[in-house]
């Protein structure tokens, strides 16, 4: 996995370290999923799960993406919600492809997945609310963190920034990023991104995340890496904005750590040219 100790280290003494936190998170949007679904080659295999939501007003979508090995293609594969078909077999398939649909939903909810495909290929599948996810802290040059409930965790040392500074945390499913990561996919990811932005002003070090997944997204077949979208990539200087893996560590309770670059926050993300850092999980296998 990794240089991990280090990591592991560096990440576990900076998580300790907390000054001038103000919360301010929106609800919860994951509903289900991520949740990684296959079968044996050949064998059909249908599985079905019930899940809940609390408010049937909000607008839900349903993604489903590619494992690693889509490129073989799923050949069949169908979903349903509540008894409805919302994918059929002929729209899942495309490597590293995440497709996206509206979906009603229901107080109680049962999803249905069925795959025969002949690669064994995986798809993972997940249902999201789009109601608003941010955070914000005020960061002083003693340090401090930003705390997104269920999400991630991001703390910066002292001297990061010479001034106090105000951190906005949000997480999204853009399809503009989602377009820029399977340019160069590595493997299928959380169906969200993470951003962090640092006003006008980017941090002076490096910055330990932990990022939070559901235990559904995990599999014993795949490590599981952070990915940042670097616009400058100080190891490939010829080549502009595309997700780049990070050394991370899994530690215990769903979540993975490592210590971000100062070059992942860039002013080409941020709006009206503020510096903020696009983040994901990506599984690989």
């Amino acid at each position: 996995m990794g240089k991990i100790s280090h990591t592991f280290i560096l990440a576990a003494l900076l998580l300790y370290f907390c000054n001038g936190f103000i919360s301010f998170a929106y609800g919860h949007s994951l509903v289900f999923g991520p949740e990684i679904f296959s079968s044996e080659s050949g064998k059909s295999q249908q599985v079905v799960k019930h899940f809940s939501v609390h408010d049937i007003n909000q607008k839900y979508f349903v993604s489903v993406q590619g494992g690693s090995d889509s490129e073989k293609g799923v050949s069949r594969a169908t979903i349903n919600i509540n008894g409805k078909i919302v994918f059929s077999p002929g729209e899942i398939g495309k490597p590293f492809k995440m497709l996206t649909k509206p979906v009603k939903l229901q107080m109680q909810n049962d999803i249905s997945v069925e795959m025969t495909g002949e690669s064994g290929s995986p798809i993972i599948v997940t249902i999201m609310s789009l109601k608003a996810q941010r955070v914000t802290a005020k960061i002083s040059p003693l340090g401090g963190r930003v705390n997104l409930e269920e999400y991630a965790l991001v703390t910066f040392p002292a001297k990061a920034f010479d001034v106090t500074q105000v951190v906005r945390m949000s997480i999204n499913a853009s399809p503009a990023t989602q377009d820029i990561f399977e340019a160069n996919a590595t493997g299928p990811r959380l169906p969200y991104e993470i951003r962090i932005n640092t006003g006008y002003k980017a941090p002076a070090t490096t910055v330990a995340i932990s990022v939070k997944y559901p235990d559904a997204f995990f599999s014993s077949d795949y490590q599981m890496h952070i990915c940042a979208r670097m616009y400058d990539n100080p190891d490939t200087p010829d080549v502009h904005d595309r997700f780049c893996l990070i050394d991370s560590g899994v530690g215990h309770s769903g979540v993975i750590f490592t210590s971000l670059p100062k070059e992942v926050f860039s002013s080409h993300y941020g709006k009206n040219g503020t510096y903020e850092a696009i983040i994901t999980a990506v599984l690989i296998q």
